[in-house]
Order: C-alpha cells, then structure tokens, then sequence
C-alpha cells in the first residue's frame, strides 16, 4: 500500500482549479427601475452640501436630542457624527416601530436541528424580552450606562435581546464569536475591563451539542490570572 502525502493547499490554490462560473445578468425590466431617474438626487447629494445631506437620513432615527453639528472635524481622525445628538439604538429598533408593527415578525430564528420550533418573534414580544433581560442586567448584574459587559454566544435568537438590552442601558458590549476560544474570550473581557459575562449552556455546531459553559468558566478563570475579575456570570 503506497503511503498518501499530505500537502497543505491554499484556498487561492484551490480557487484557479474551480470552473468558470456563468454570469447571470438582471432583467431589463430591474435594471430600468435601478437606475437614477430622479435628477433632484444628484443635487441634494452633491458635494457642495456635504455632510449637511446625511441629516435626511439621521431624520429618519427618533432623537431624546437633535446634534448641534452634523461633523465635526477639529479632531482628525477622530470625527464626530452628529455631535450633540443623543439616541437610544435599542429604542429605534423596536419600541418606534410598536405603535404600527407590534404584531410583525422582527426576528425569525432557525435552529440547526430540523426538529426544533422555528422561532417567529414579533416585535411586542422583542420588546418585553429585551426589557426582562435588561431589569436583570442592571437589577442582579448592576450594570449601568457606561459599565461593560462581554457576550460570548453563538448565533442564537438570544443574542440580539442580550445585545438589545445592553444598548437599551447604555451598556457597552463586547460580542466574542461563539467559535472563538476560552482565551479568546478572557482575552476581550481584560481588554474591556468587563465585570459580567453573558453566554450559554450549550448549543448545537455542525449536529454536536457543544459545552459552552465550559469555555465560559475556562475564560473567567483565564481573566482572572489576566488581572480582570467576572463578578457575574449569566
């Protein structure tokens, strides 16, 4: 039996060997309604009223307070959009949107496994589920405006509530991707100087169901070697 050799390839090396693929082009009819016909726009959006016309769409957001300038460049490179301006991301993503689509779908979320409930949330149950998630963030967590916190979870419909509720509080989030390691994660909770570290129990990857907890305890027990200690683990 001849000994197979292994040899490490690149994704580039791999690519010059793959077919050429058709091209398939739009329909005259979606080309006719894509191209701009409205010659008000170019105007509106020329350089001569920069950045004045990104207010037409900052309009479009609900503001607690309108922005004293649209951009501030005394600072290079550090610019400042809509300076003054104060929001609330989480509200603009869903309480805005209560009064006329309470009842429409805002997050659909499909499992891996087949067998699990396909998830429909609409957005007065986003609204109630992002405001339990954030009373306990700040109730037992004690978070606060300003405070940090690390969400290491997998794709999950769990995961933009934590996100929701975070911003809802002003609470800045630093979201590890579920795949990443445990030192990965302890990694961004020093960096962050987070306190509260959001994750879950297990979940299913490619048809196994993952340890995540694991990960999670490995990562405080990391960060607190690195010098930042995980009061509240959820």
């Amino acid at each position: 039996m001849s000994k197979r050799e292994v040899v490490e390839t690149s994704e580039a090396q791999i690519a010059v060997h793959w077919k050429e693929e058709d091209y398939y082009y739009p329909s005259p009819k979606f080309i006719g309604q894509a191209n701009m016909t409205d010659p008000s726009v170019y105007e509106r959006f020329s350089l001569d009223n920069f950045p004045d016309y990104y207010t037409e769409f900052a309009e479009l957001l609900t503001w607690y307070k309108y922005w004293d300038e649209v951009l501030d460049t005394s600072d290079p490179p550090c610019w400042k959009w809509f300076k003054g301006g104060k929001l609330n991301a989480s509200y603009n993503c869903i309480d805005r949107h209560l009064e006329k689509n309470k009842n429409k779908t805002a997050i659909h979320f499909v499992p891996e496994l087949e067998e699990e409930r396909v998830d429909h949330i609409t957005y007065q149950e986003l609204y109630v589920r992002v405001n339990e998630f954030a009373a306990l963030l700040r109730d037992f967590a004690g978070l606060k405006t300003g405070d940090r916190a690390t969400i290491h979870m997998p794709m999950s419909a769990e995961l933009p509530i934590t996100m929701l509720a975070c911003a809802r509080l002003g609470v800045i989030h630093s979201v590890v991707f579920g795949g990443f390691s445990a030192n990965a994660c302890a990694d961004r909770v020093v960096d962050s100087a987070s306190h509260v570290l959001i994750t879950m129990d297990a979940y299913y990857r490619s048809g196994k169901l993952l340890n995540h907890k694991g990960n999670a305890d490995e990562a405080v027990a990391i960060s607190k070697d690195g010098g930042q200690v995980v009061d509240k683990v959820l």
